[in-house]
């Protein structure tokens, strides 16, 4: 697992993907490093996923970036990669 630390584009769930399991969550990233600038989609780990959905809108809403613990995306972003650990990071000022 590599970290990264990231913006939250978007985030939310979706029950009719084909490439992951039905009822996921899904969030687009983009890290600050330039690991995948642009804006990548990634799916949340089963077991976490509503936790990492109010995480993901939590930093959305004060504009503070995440830490996120995932395995480099795929090429093209195809399929997409699941996110293990997700943690808010506190805005500064």
């Amino acid at each position: 697992m590599a970290w990264y630390t990231c913006t939250v584009n978007e985030a939310g769930p979706a029950d009719d993907a084909t490439d992951t399991p039905d009822g996921s969550v899904y969030i687009n990233l983009t890290d600050q490093g330039g690991a995948f600038p642009g804006g990548t989609w990634f799916y949340c780990a089963a077991g976490s996923k509503s936790s990492m959905l109010a995480v993901a809108l939590a930093a959305i809403s004060v504009g503070a970036q995440v830490e996120v613990g995932a395995l480099p995306p795929n090429p093209g972003g195809s399929p997409l990669t699941e996110i293990q650990r997700l943690y808010l990071i506190a805005p500064l000022g």
